[in-house]
């Protein structure tokens, strides 16, 4: 049964923009994806290892601006410069989790937001490279010819396949993740790291593992951003805010689950959208009320206690 549900789920994924085919609805399904995916990846590390990182945002950054760069100055096109993104995030991971996980607690946490902070004042600064303020901008994608015929990149739908695959994989991810050996240690370092090191699991080694498995979705979703609004300024792609939406998206979906991110997205993109249409930016209110209530209500996520509810049925 489980299963057949799967395989439907996949089916409505790819099948969805051909049923809902209006611009803004597009659009709504491609934001809802790509903040699955910054969800995902903050799942694997907060959720899993119990590490708090205010400072992810880092790594979607280091990958909207690899894409960029490459296409840019290299001519490499964003296709092959989404997955170099996703890995160039991941080498940026090694050093800092090497260096942030001898902290643990909130110490952590703000190390985290202290790095994302340096990163964007460097991006923001190294203008010969980066463009400082100003920004980087795509004015037209490359030609690309699906079928004998050219793809329309000012057509959303194209966007929607390229993100519904990453997200795809970012789910997969998570859940091979879940049945492993580094969803096992990184687990027991959450419930309690002192106990893990004590039957020897070396627990900064998993934890720098996740945070790198973590920072390439983000910079996959990061080099995904980039291509898909053609410009980026440090102050978009390094912002604080981003990274507190992460930790919003998988908290509100249910930590440690392999479908919470993406019912997180759903929820909050969906009526953030919608509200920030109405209220501009009134949508950040909502989040706020949001996170209130599944904090009181709902510790485990809407997922969380959706599949406590399923499992109890049966």
């Amino acid at each position: 049964m489980r299963k057949i549900i799967v395989a439907l789920a996949i089916l409505l994924l790819f099948a969805a923009p051909w049923i809902v085919s209006a611009p803004f609805f597009v659009h709504l399904m491609i934001m809802v994806l790509m903040w699955t995916v910054l969800g995902a990846s903050w799942n694997i590390l907060g959720g899993f290892t119990g590490q708090v990182s205010f400072g992810h945002a880092t790594f979607l950054g280091a990958g909207a601006y690899t894409t960029m760069i490459l296409y840019l100055k290299l001519g490499i096109a964003p296709w092959y410069g989404i997955p170099i993104g996703g890995l160039v995030a991941a080498l940026i991971a090694l050093p800092i989790g090497f260096i942030c996980f001898r902290l643990r607690g909130p110490y952590f946490a703000l190390s985290t937001l202290a790095v994302a902070e340096i990163i964007r004042l460097v991006a923001l600064n190294w203008e010969s490279f980066t463009n400082g303020p100003v920004g980087l901008l795509i004015t037209t994608l490359p030609d690309v010819t699906f079928r004998g015929e050219s793809i329309d990149w000012e057509n959303k739908i194209p966007f929607y396949y390229i993100i519904a695959v990453i997200a795809l994989a970012s789910i997969v991810a998570t859940y091979i993740m879940s049945r492993t050996r580094l969803g096992a240690y990184s687990l027991a370092i959450r419930e309690d790291i002192d106990s893990a090191e004590a039957i020897g699991i070396n627990t900064v080694q998993t934890r720098v593992a996740a945070l790198s498995l973590s920072a390439f979705f983000a910079g996959v979703a990061g080099g995904f951003y980039a291509m898909y609004f053609r410009y980026i300024d440090p102050d978009a792609v390094f912002s604080i805010a981003l990274s507190v939406e992460m930790v919003f998206i998988a908290v509100v979906g249910g930590l440690t689950t392999v479908a919470g991110p993406l019912i997180g997205a759903i929820v909050l993109v969906t009526f953030g959208e919608t509200f920030r249409q109405i209220f501009l930016v009134g949508h950040l209110i909502f989040y706020g009320l949001m996170m209130m209530i599944v904090i009181r209500y709902l510790p485990e996520g809407i997922w969380g206690k959706l599949r406590r509810w399923f499992v109890a049925r049966e």
